[in-house]
């Protein structure tokens, strides 16, 4: 089974919209292997709940997977029991290879990974914004799932995924 583990500073926003979506993501079931998803905050304080926010345009989707969301911090075990890390910044990436340099190739921006590289890597943090900017986000999410689904269902299998290759295709 590939573990992806998705990672943003709380887990309470970004990182759990992001593990939701692609674990109820339709596409995921054509895939030739297992595959599931999960998160984490690199400041997270553990047991947190989902924001408001974040539940509720979730749950406009047909998603209620935060409704029992419980924030976690990143810990060595939690990373290296994951095949794929995908963090929402390049802030995210450099501390967290700061405390794991091991990890390097197996982690990446979700906008790299996903070959969206625009402007910047980042997913801004929508943390004490109004709900618009929350649903900004979540479409930029729901964009890179869709290729990083994309990318996985055009590989044959799950070998080589961290090996910091072009994310095109």
């Amino acid at each position: 089974m590939l573990k992806v583990l998705f990672v943003c500073t709380g887990n309470t926003c970004r990182s759990p919209m992001a593990e939701a979506l692609f674990n109820n993501d339709p596409t995921r079931d054509r895939l030739p292997f297992k595959v599931t998803a999960s998160s984490a905050g690199i400041s997270a304080l553990e047991g947190e709940k989902a924001s408001p926010q974040a539940r509720r345009l979730l749950s406009r989707e047909g998603i209620e997977a935060l409704e029992h969301h419980s924030a976690r911090a990143v810990r060595r075990e939690i990373v290296d029991d994951s095949d794929i890390i995908l963090v929402m910044t390049g802030d995210h990436l450099k501390r967290l290879l700061d405390l794991y340099p091991h990890l390097g190739d197996k982690t990446f921006t979700l906008k790299e990974f996903a070959s969206l590289n625009r402007e910047n890597n980042d997913i801004g943090d929508p943390l004490g914004n109004d709900i618009e900017k929350y649903r900004e986000v979540l479409e930029e999410i729901k964009a890179c799932i869709k290729k990083v689904t994309a990318k996985l269902l055009a590989g044959s299998d799950n070998e080589g995924w961290g090996n910091n290759e072009d994310c095109s295709g």
